[in-house]
């Protein structure tokens, strides 16, 4: 189970298939950018989530492990993306 105060972006509990798929994908590119191929284990748990949302827990303490700077650098990143739209 996911904590409350960690349910954003991919790891909101019902979230639709599609839109959980975007924010792995949005998610994981980031991770990528920031941290090269020390990121490749969190990109590939958030593409398993992708696929199965019991991977939440895992996906998520894969990101927590990453060096707090690429994780912040990324997570910044990331909910500067997902900002609403102003009209």
């Amino acid at each position: 189970m996911i904590p409350p105060a960690d349910r954003w972006g991919p790891f909101v509990p019902d979230l639709p298939d599609i839109e959980r798929a975007a924010r792995c994908r949005a998610l994981g590119a980031l991770v990528r950018v920031f941290t090269g191929p020390k990121g490749e284990q969190v990109v590939a748990a958030l593409r398993r989530l992708e696929a199965n949302a019991n991977d939440a827990p895992a996906a998520l303490a894969a990101l927590e492990q990453l060096p707090a700077l690429s994780r912040r650098k990324a997570l910044a990143s990331f909910t500067a993306l997902h900002r609403p739209r102003t009209p």
